[in-house]
């Protein structure tokens, strides 16, 4: 195996340059769905953990996660629900207890906000030849969480939820 001599200081500095480009290259197209959506940025942060969390939160959980008050937090949700993005129900176990998820309208939001995402990714890409395309993906390939070596340990979508 050929070595460049490239440290993960290095390689990490590199990367973070190219994220930053591509997130650049993106935010006007997901800035229009947002707008499009009448979102606020709270509210864009709640699509996006509800969309990432493997169950439904209670809305104490869900204001950990943003990090606002659970008043604060309350009245993003409560916008979320009059827009038919997210679902507020009973708890099975303690009615007292609400839960929250996104309604299939709200998946929908999230998959368009990636899609925006995506397709300036795509743009950017666009700019290699055939061989560099090649190489960036065999590079990226075992960092990548469906990889049978990958190191990221977890699937997009997916991240812990606080305690129940």
């Amino acid at each position: 195996m050929q070595t460049t001599g490239v440290t993960a200081e290095q390689l990490a500095d590199m990367m973070a340059a190219f994220m930053a480009t591509a997130m650049k290259g993106s935010q006007t197209q997901v800035f229009h769905v947002v707008e499009e959506l009448e979102l606020s940025m709270t509210q864009f942060k709640i699509l996006h953990i509800l969309d990432g969390v493997d169950r439904e939160l209670t809305p104490s959980e869900l204001a950990q996660f943003v990090g606002l008050s659970p008043a604060a937090t309350g009245r993003a949700v409560d916008a979320l629900v009059r827009a038919g993005l997210v679902t507020r129900r009973d708890d099975d176990a303690d009615r007292r207890v609400k839960r929250l998820t996104l309604t299939p309208t709200g998946t929908t939001a999230v998959d368009r906000i990636t899609q925006a995402r995506l397709e300036a990714l795509a743009n950017t890409v666009s700019t290699l030849d055939a061989d560099q395309r090649d190489a960036l993906a065999a590079a990226l390939a075992p960092l990548l969480p469906d990889s049978p070596d990958g190191v990221c340990g977890s699937k997009p979508r997916t991240q812990e939820a606080p305690p129940a």
